[in-house]
C-alpha cells in the first residue's frame, strides 16, 4: 500500500505569477513560457537547451522554471530540485503561495531521486511560508506515512481536512493509516466517507477491499477489488487488486 502515499507524477503547471515579470509584454512572456513548458515535456533535451538560452536572455524565474521542468523530464531530478530551490529561495516574501509550490516540486523531485530527507526539509520550508496548504500537508503526509510513522501522517492528514472541503483522498489516506495503526472500525468509517464522495475512487476500493481481505471478508474484498478493475483498469491500484485476487483464489485451492 506504500504506492498510496508516494504518488509522484511531478505537475510542473503554468505559474499566472511568472506574468508579473518586468516584460513590457507580458502575453508574449506567458506564451513564450507555455511553449517552453510544452516543449520541455514532450522533448526534454531540446527544451533543456531552450530554457537555458531563453534564461541567459533575460527569461528570469519563468525560464528557470522551464529549465527545472526539463530536468524532470531527462530524470535528472537532483537538478530539478535544486534548481526548484533557488527559485523559491530568491522569491519576495509577498509570493508565498507561488514559493509554497516551489518547494513542493523540489520536495517531489527529491522523492523521485530516492532523497527522503530533503524531501522533507523542503516541505517544511514550505510550510513555513504557508502553513495552511493542503497540498504540502497531505505530501509531509505521505512522506511520514512511507516510513511507517502514520501516528505524525495523521495529525498532518487531520489538519488537511480541516483546511479543505475536497476530503475523498484524505479519507482514503486516514483510513490506511488507522487500519495500519491496529484500529480496523475507526479505517473502515473513513473509507467509507470517501466512497459515499466516490463511489468509484480507485484508491478508496483498494483499501476497503484490503480492510475486508484482513477482516477475513474474501467476497467482499474481491467484490471490491473486481469493481476497481471496472472503473480504473489501467491504475496502479488495479494492479494491486489483480495481486489480492489472485492470493484469494491460490489460498481457496
Amino acid at each position: 500500500m506504500r504506492r498510496l502515499w508516494i504518488a509522484l507524477l511531478l505537475a510542473l503547471a503554468a505559474a499566472p505569477a511568472w506574468a508579473q515579470s518586468d516584460n513590457q509584454d507580458q502575453a508574449a512572456q506567458e506564451k513564450k513560457y507555455q511553449a517552453c513548458m510544452k516543449l520541455a515535456s514532450k522533448t526534454p533535451k531540446a527544451g533543456l537547451k531552450q530554457a537555458m538560452e531563453w534564461e541567459k536572455s533575460g527569461g528570469g524565474d519563468a525560464a528557470r522554471h522551464c529549465v527545472a521542468a526539463a530536468y524532470i523530464g531527462l530524470k535528472q531530478y537532483d537538478d530539478a530540485a535544486m534548481e526548484l530551490e533557488r527559485i523559491a529561495q530568491t522569491l519576495p516574501q509577498v509570493k508565498a503561495p507561488l514559493m509554497a509550490q516551489l518547494f513542493l516540486q523540489a520536495a517531489q523531485a527529491w522523492v523521485n531521486d530516492e532523497q527522503l530527507d530533503r524531501a522533507f526539509n523542503d516541505v517544511n520550508q514550505g510550510l513555513k511560508v504557508s502553513k495552511n496548504s493542503v497540498e504540502l500537508l497531505v505530501f509531509r503526509a505521505q512522506l511520514y506515512a512511507n516510513q511507517d510513522k502514520y501516528f505524525e501522517a495523521l495529525d498532518d492528514l487531520n489538519a488537511a481536512y480541516d483546511l479543505t472541503s475536497d476530503r475523498g483522498a484524505i479519507l482514503t489516506m486516514r483510513a490506511t493509516a488507522y487500519r495500519k495503526l491496529g484500529q480496523p472500525d475507526i479505517a473502515r468509517d473513513n473509507v467509507e466517507m470517501a466512497l459515499k464522495t466516490d463511489p468509484n475512487d480507485p484508491d478508496a476500493l483498494l483499501e476497503r477491499g484490503t480492510q475486508r481481505a484482513e477482516a477475513g471478508d474474501k467476497d467482499g474484498a474481491r467484490a471490491d477489488w473486481r469493481k476497481l478493475l471496472e472503473v480504473a483498469p489501467d491504475s496502479y491500484a488495479a494492479e494491486e487488486a489483480r495481486a489480492g485476487i489472485a492470493a484469494i483464489e491460490v489460498n481457496a485451492n
